[in-house]
């Protein structure tokens, strides 16, 4: 029996939407539709819809993190300087950012900063440099070495993966929703088959009902 329902609630699924529509609002003309059946296909067009509105929502999401991103960004930007910074030591390797296992290279540089004052520190360079060497960092206002500001592609890829996650949470919340509204349709047609086999089985066998 749950092979049977399986088989034909996979087949109602595959039915074109125009199908689930007409039965849903009850404009099918088949006399075996059953009020289940009309059940499942509004389960199915919610879930449509569902979707199509989470795509939407998505999609605004990921715009306003893009308006977002580019005005921090560019208040980011504003803030930050890039200067030449002599070093005073030959690079060394260091551990990878944050348990990265990017390799990455380090030294002690002097650099002038935006308000012209010297400046000392350790700064990131990205290959091994000798003493003396000159590298282009970031730093701010304050001439502390800081991170690249993020570029127009950062913003671009951030605010896309925001807008793919909040389409994908709620494509997960409506599939949920779907199969346990689904699944509690097929027990229901289990009860009333199991219920109608019991009733009309006996007629048709010709034993008595027990």
């Amino acid at each position: 029996m749950a092979d049977t329902t399986a088989s034909a609630r996979s087949t109602a699924t595959a039915r074109p939407l125009r199908h689930h529509l007409h039965r849903a609002v009850g404009t099918e003309h088949n006399p075996l539709v059953r009020p289940l059946d009309r059940a499942r296909s509004r389960a199915l067009l919610l879930a449509v819809l569902g979707l199509a509105l989470a795509a939407v929502a998505g999609a605004g999401v990921s715009l306003a993190g893009l308006a977002s991103g580019q005005h921090t960004a560019a208040l980011t930007a504003a803030h930050r300087h890039r200067v030449d910074a002599t070093l005073l030591s030959p690079s060394r390797q260091v551990a990878g950012l944050s348990g990265y296992s990017r390799v990455r290279f380090q030294a002690a540089a002097t650099w002038a900063a935006p308000s012209g004052r010297t400046a000392t520190g350790q700064v990131d360079v990205d290959r091994p440099m000798p003493s003396g060497a000159v590298s282009r960092v970031w730093v701010d206002d304050d001439g502390r070495p800081t991170p690249v500001p993020p570029t127009a592609a950062d913003v671009v890829m951030d605010s896309v993966f925001l807008g793919l996650a909040v389409l994908a949470a709620l494509a997960v919340l409506i599939g949920t929703g779907l199969c346990i509204r689904l699944r509690r349709l097929d027990h229901r047609a289990d009860r009333r088959w199991q219920l109608s086999w019991a009733r009309f089985e006996p007629v048709w066998s010709g034993r008595t009902a027990q």
